[in-house]
């Protein structure tokens, strides 16, 4: 009876953690891969980024060219494996999870979830125009677009939005740029439709420390924030290894993703095959 206990109250917590990975598109779990095409990451951390090695700063002209180079430039990768140990809070569900990313640059986000009684309770699969959501909880494949997701999260974000979240860049950088100089940071505003968007980034490396997302005129839309830490190098590519994000609204959300391994460019699959039991809703 403790069992099936634990499990409905799993289950509840699953469907939860499903719809936050939803927004994020960040949220994965899965078996591991084989050894061969994964990397552990070393503990060594990060003390400073290529970006730390431009000529020094000379005026504030300079920083913005600066921050504009590194903002510009791609980054040089084709695939992304990622790990995490995931903690989310809400006013309807709370728990953990182990959560496992796939990325094909540009084409392909793969998201699986295990919580603690390491059933798989998901897996999700966005392509820049669709999403697939597998419930293995409920035996039901939801299909949907990308705008359904936005409708669904209140957040207005692209396939390309839900990439940069992953590899923590600035999701949005419009024409409008407003820059604030203060004494460890320089902050970028930059206004949409819906949502105004803020980076934060620390100046002596220009490292991203902070995202901000603030609807406009618009109740509808979620504010969404999230701040990136222990910054550390794989494969050349600085990646922030533990994130803590919190969603405003009618039902506000705080998640904490610490990632314990992570790579890139290495062989991936994707894997996604659905049951001929299970029910296909259409969104």
């Amino acid at each position: 009876m403790v069992k099936v206990d634990l499990v409905i109250q799993e289950n509840k917590s699953m469907r939860k953690l499903l719809l936050i990975s939803t927004f994020l598109g960040i949220i994965s779990v899965g078996c591991h891969t084989a050894k061969q095409t994964q990397h552990i990451v070393k503990d060594t951390v990060i003390t400073q980024s290529p970006a730390a090695t431009l000529k020094p700063v000379d005026s504030i002209a300079t920083i913005k060219e600066q921050l504009a180079n590194t903002l510009n430039t791609p980054l040089n990768f084709t695939t992304f494996y990622g790990r995490a140990k995931a903690n989310f809070s809400s006013p309807q569900a709370s728990g953990n999870a182990t959560v496992y990313i796939k990325m094909q640059k540009d084409s392909i986000i793969w998201i699986s979830i295990t919580g603690p009684l390491n059933i798989e309770g998901a897996r999700v699969l966005i392509t820049p125009d669709s999403v697939k959501i597998m419930n293995k909880l409920e035996s039901t494949l939801q299909l949907s677009s990308i705008a359904h997701l936005q409708q669904l999260t209140k957040l207005p974000l692209t396939f390309n939005d839900f990439q940069n979240l992953i590899l923590g860049r600035p999701a949005i950088i419009g024409n409008n740029v407003d820059y604030q100089f203060k004494k460890d940071s320089i902050t970028i505003t930059s206004a949409g439709d819906l949502l105004t968007y803020v980076y934060s980034f620390t100046k002596n490396n220009l490292q991203l420390g902070q995202s901000n997302f603030q609807p406009v005129n618009n109740t509808t839309v979620k504010s969404a924030n999230i701040f990136y830490n222990d910054y550390r190098q794989v494969d050349n590519i600085n990646f922030s290894a533990s994130r803590d994000i919190s969603v405003s609204g009618e039902a506000p959300i705080t998640l904490q993703l610490n990632f314990k391994e992570y790579n890139f460019n290495q062989p991936q699959t994707f894997l996604f095959t659905v049951s001929k039991n299970y029910t296909i809703k259409y969104e």
